[in-house]
């Protein structure tokens, strides 16, 4: 596999929304026709599952949508920005409230966006560093634990979908691992991109989790997680694409966009 194929492979958005950016057009019924036509989209690396969601899942695993618009936030309620990263800032919808996660012991620096009900739960972290890992599933495991937490969800739950592939990248070792989840009243999706170098004896890894109501986590997917997703690519202060190492390739052509000796 070349070069081109990894990236697009493991880049959790890349070609999805650039091609969105590049032909997508408003329209004022724009979240109707998006509904309208992820409608019937069929989940990959996955069965008999299908809609909004099911897109939602394959945008994480590097597949086009049919996207008629520009995903955006249609009732801003607000910003969060991370302090200590300017260009880690998201405008999320009214009736919710976001916070930064910060650890200088694993260089982790994410956000966590909440529905002011606890119900909706949306966070990103693009680069956390993870030490005497044993396998890949050890770390979406935790991931998923977090957001059970969030809940207070201790019990049974079902794996919709599920991911786990690497892919040589050069000399990294990349691994795509996620897994769309139902727990009660609740659908979430976890996803973990890790890049493992060899001989450091570390892995680092971009985390999201978004998760919803399952009665509402296809509308919620339309007006909240996608506009998020959108929005990690491009700068809040309108001057492009994010470049978050500043290797000068920017993060939707960035195999990984925390380390300036990996460019796209």
């Amino acid at each position: 596999m070349g070069k081109e194929q990894v990236m697009i492979k493991f880049k959790f958005l890349g070609a999805v929304l650039i091609i969105a950016l590049l032909s997508g057009c408003s329209k004022d019924d724009g979240t109707a026709d998006t509904a309208s036509a992820l409608q019937n989209v069929q989940a990959q690396f996955c069965n008999n599952f299908q809609g909004p969601a099911a897109a939602y899942w394959n945008m994480a695993n590097g597949i086009f949508l049919p996207l008629p618009e520009l995903p955006i936030i249609k009732n801003p309620g607000g910003r969060v920005t991370h302090n200590l990263q300017p260009l880690l800032s998201l405008e999320y919808p009214q009736g919710y409230i976001g916070s930064l996660i910060t650890d200088s012991q694993t260089a982790t620096l994410g956000l966590d966006i909440k529905r002011n009900d606890n119900a909706v739960f949306f966070r990103w972290i693009p680069n956390s560093t993870f030490f005497n890992v044993s396998d890949f599933d050890q770390i979406i495991a935790g991931q998923i634990n977090t957001m059970f937490a969030n809940y207070g969800f201790n019990g049974q739950f079902e794996v919709i979908c599920s991911r786990n592939e690497s892919q040589n990248f050069e000399s990294l070792l990349v691994n795509f691992n996620a897994r769309l989840i139902r727990f009660g009243n609740i659908t979430g999706l976890v996803w973990v991109r890790s890049v493992l170098v060899p001989g450091i004896g570390s892995v680092n890894s971009g985390i999201q989790i978004a998760a919803a109501p399952t009665a509402e986590f296809d509308a919620r997917t339309l007006d909240t997680f996608l506009p998020f997703n959108f929005q990690l690519l491009v700068r809040p202060d309108g001057g492009g694409f994010v470049d978050n190492d500043q290797d000068g390739s920017p993060a939707h052509l960035d195999p990984d966009d925390n380390d300036p000796n990996v460019r796209g």
